[in-house]
């Protein structure tokens, strides 16, 4: 059961990785790029693998 639980809760922090990669590679072909660059997926990259410290920060940006 200890197994599932771990494997449950990884699995979701997954799908939350890959979504915030989309999110970041979609946001970056809306903000006017009409292309995707290296460093644009490098940073989709790095925000995706820290996802949670992604959102905080995009939360506090925002109220600026």
């Amino acid at each position: 059961m200890h197994r599932r639980v771990w494997l449950a809760a990884l699995l979701l922090y997954g799908a939350a990785a890959i979504g915030d990669f989309a999110y970041h590679l979609i946001d970056d072909l809306h903000a006017g790029d009409q292309a995707i660059e290296y460093a644009d997926v490098a940073v989709a990259f790095s925000a995706a693998l820290f996802w949670p410290l992604d959102l905080i920060a995009m939360a506090l940006l925002a109220e600026r």
